[in-house]
């Protein structure tokens, strides 16, 4: 990577400081895009949200222990031995049939509005053989007495043994819709959903890979099913204001399924987390799961390469789509005398910006004391900008300037 060092004139009677403003001011361009980075080619424009602003600029900055890493944030897993569906009354009362996995199914029936509140002695579960599976149940009341959020009039079912394979879920008497949610707590099958990113841009992309696992861990004649069965699936994406679009789901060539989900460049009316909500089946077996991310609309970037003076004097290059307030977060990394670079300092900036345009934020590490051995070259990592006004982490990266 070229270096362009820009000559300045010192100012008079500088050198006496260790903050002082140097002759030589390092301007580098940012490193390529990293898997995890968050980035947008361009900026959007927003209205600002209702209510005051601070907007005073401030700085602060405070020492770190090199001792302690500093990690990237983790993407987190969701985990499902468990599945939902809406039914009729009239598949309770025929029977809805269900593939359990494991002895010991938890079964819960819940009536939508308007529909009819069953007693628990009207719901059934039979096998394959047409026995009727001993069960312990429990009303609302007790669910709710117990701590459960459940509507009135929901009913819940514990099995109490029985084999795995095809059972029958019937109700007598039932009227409108129910949701039925199936939890198997000893199954060996287990649906893991993970994505690349917990914050995305409006308008980008999020990753998505979805596993089901169990053949290593379940019964013979279990494992041979999950063996010779493909995994199929499908997913909805819901924002919370509301709208949503199916994805499709595609096969991995390791039995998996992934999705590329294209996030709308709008983003949402509404505040709140977006849900990728994920339906799946394997030999019968169905599991589903939800990934919760946000998605923040990219109305500033850092543009063009990043300054840096020395400590007390650093350089963020912005371009800014829509009025607000903005801030930089960095943590300074320094060298030891072992010649390894460790955290020593975490930086934050933030200033109000009346229109969309060129800026700038400026960050300094003047009074913080760096730990004794530890000095140039530095490097600036986990770079992040953010939209104060409304709410949003905007730009991410892990590595931005080496000086």
């Amino acid at each position: 990577m070229k270096t362009r060092l820009m000559i300045a004139l010192a100012l008079a009677g500088a050198s006496s400081g260790v903050w002082a403003s140097s002759a030589l001011l390092i301007e580098k361009p940012l490193p390529a895009v990293s898997a995890g980075d968050r980035t947008s080619g361009g900026v959007v424009s927003a209205p600002l949200p209702p209510g005051q602003f601070e907007r005073e600029p401030v700085q602060f900055a405070w020492a770190l222990d090199p001792s302690d890493a500093v990690s990237a944030p983790m993407v987190e897993v969701m985990e499902s031995r468990s599945f939902w569906r809406t039914v009729e009354a009239a598949e309770l009362q025929r029977g809805v049939e269900v593939e359990l996995s494991a002895p010991g199914a938890v079964i819960q029936l819940s009536p939508a509005p308007g529909a009819r509140a069953l007693p628990v002695q009207a719901l059934q579960v039979r096998d394959a053989g047409n026995r009727v599976q001993a069960r312990r149940a429990f009303d609302s009341a007790q669910l709710q007495q117990a701590g459960m959020p459940v509507a009135a009039g929901s009913t819940l079912l514990k099995l109490e043994g029985g084999a795995p394979g095809r059972h029958r879920v019937q109700a007598e008497g039932a009227q409108g819709r129910y949701v039925m949610q199936v939890l198997e707590p000893d199954s060996p099958v287990v649906l893991r959903a993970r994505s690349d990113r917990s914050v995305a841009l409006s308008g980008g992309r999020l990753a998505v890979q979805l596993d089901m696992d169990g053949a290593q861990t379940a019964p013979a004649a279990l494992a041979s099913r999950l063996l010779r069965a493909p995994v199929a699936g499908q997913g909805l994406l819901v924002a919370p204001d509301g709208r949503n679009w199916e994805v499709p789901l595609r096969a991995r060539r390791d039995g998996g399924l992934e999705a590329l989900v294209n996030l709308p460049g709008e983003g949402s009316s509404a505040p709140g987390l977006w849900e990728l909500q994920l339906f799946t089946e394997q030999a019968g077996i169905a599991r589903d799961t939800r990934l919760a991310f946000a998605v923040a609309r990219p109305t500033a970037r850092i543009a063009g390469s990043i300054r840096a003076a020395n400590l007390a004097d650093l350089r963020f290059p912005l371009q800014v789509g829509a009025p607000g307030r903005y801030e930089v977060r960095a943590t300074l990394f320094a060298t030891g005398s072992d010649g390894q670079l460790r955290p020593v300092a975490q930086g934050h900036s933030a200033a109000w910006f009346n229109a969309a345009g060129a800026g700038q934020l400026r960050l300094s590490f003047a009074g913080v004391a760096l730990p004794a051995g530890y000095g140039a070259p530095y490097e600036l990592r986990e770079v992040e900008l953010h939209d104060q006004s409304r709410m949003a982490p905007i730009e991410r990266r892990a590595r931005a300037l080496r000086f």
